[in-house]
């Protein structure tokens, strides 16, 4: 083959490749720049000019390109990621509670209590388990009956068999009362059937309105072998007492507590108080000195014609020993 015809065919070979190169670059600058359009995500944009020099063969016959100039110019516009409009915004989440934080519990309330049942006379019962809109429940009358418990207490002492009063003429009665210290407290008495209701009836109504009592026991507590002598010892201990068969103070007649028909209450404060012909007092209970002269009813648990006790009772048709010339009982009501 002839040299000319050589670099005939070198040069259409070396036009043909650089044909190949421009399709190929101009295919690269079309992908790219459509394909960020399709994506909405990302737009390139690239632009390449070439200028190919003119290609002259040289003595071996090869092509030989000169005077390429070449530019590539490339732009990239960067889109940021748009929020999509239907996103929700979130809402602030609340703070949770400690799950080992204890509830407070409600304090329970005391139950009421629905009788005396189960205390005894002298016990003390708090103020919040007294139902005081129902306070007639702890003011109760039972009958006594041989063999039962409180006749097992009083048979031979301030009970005996006798022909002036019988078990069935008396009744046992359980109830409330305040003390000198302000609280509830249990007490007890054995009066006459016939004024059973009554009693419990002014007793219920001078504990309702805070009225103090000392204490409030069978006379039995205190036996000291017969009537008389135990009346003595109740007395001292500022114990208030009804029922029992013994003589009246000074006289061999019955006494109306024999009967059930008398109450001494507060004795201390209200003593039995006789006078000697020079008219200065006699009275056998040293505890009572500050109150036998001093009758005032400003005094604390003494009892006068204005007393809550007095009022109750003589509107009741009692009478009071204090009201008697000589002895003046002051302790004392009775009903014939």
């Amino acid at each position: 083959m002839s040299d000319k015809r050589k670099r005939r065919e070198n040069f259409i070979t070396a036009l043909l490749i650089a044909g190949m190169c421009m399709v190929i670059g101009g295919t690269i600058i079309f992908v790219i720049k459509y394909n960020g359009q399709d994506n909405d995500v990302l737009e390139l944009s690239a632009g390449m000019t070439e200028s190919p020099g003119t290609g002259m063969p040289d003595e071996s016959g090869a092509v030989m390109v000169t005077d390429v100039a070449e530019t590539t110019e490339e732009t990239t516009v960067a889109t940021a990621t748009p929020i999509p409009t239907d996103t929700p915004t979130p809402e602030p989440t609340a703070t949770p509670v400690p799950t080992d934080t204890p509830t407070p519990s409600p304090t329970p309330k005391p139950e009421k209590l629905k009788s005396l049942s189960g205390y005894s006379a002298g016990d003390v019962i708090s103020w919040d388990k007294i139902d005081r809109e129902n306070l007639s429940d702890y003011f109760t009358s039972s009958s006594i009956e041989e063999g039962d418990s409180v006749y097992n207490r009083i048979y031979g002492k301030s009970y005996v068999s006798n022909s002036n009063i019988g078990l069935s003429d008396l009744r046992y009665l359980k109830m409330l009362h305040i003390n000198f210290d302000g609280s509830y407290q249990v007490g007890e008495m054995i009066v006459n059937k016939d004024v059973a209701g009554e009693v419990l009836e002014v007793f219920e109504i001078l504990c309702a309105e805070g009225y103090q009592i000392h204490s409030m026991y069978l006379i039995d507590d205190f036996w000291a072998g017969d009537g008389e002598s135990s009346d003595w010892y109740s007395i001292d201990a500022n114990n208030t007492s009804a029922f029992c068969y013994r003589p009246a103070t000074g006289s061999g007649n019955l006494s109306k507590h024999a009967l059930g028909r008398a109450i001494d209450i507060n004795p201390q404060q209200n003593p039995y108080v006789t006078y000697n012909s020079d008219g200065s007092p006699k009275y056998s209970h040293d505890n009572a000195s500050d109150y036998v002269s001093n009758r005032s009813s400003d005094t604390a648990h003494v009892i006068t014609t204005s007393d809550r006790a007095y009022e109750l009772l003589t509107n009741r048709g009692w009478t009071w020993g204090g009201s008697w010339s000589s002895p003046k009982d002051y302790q004392h009501f009775q009903k014939s």
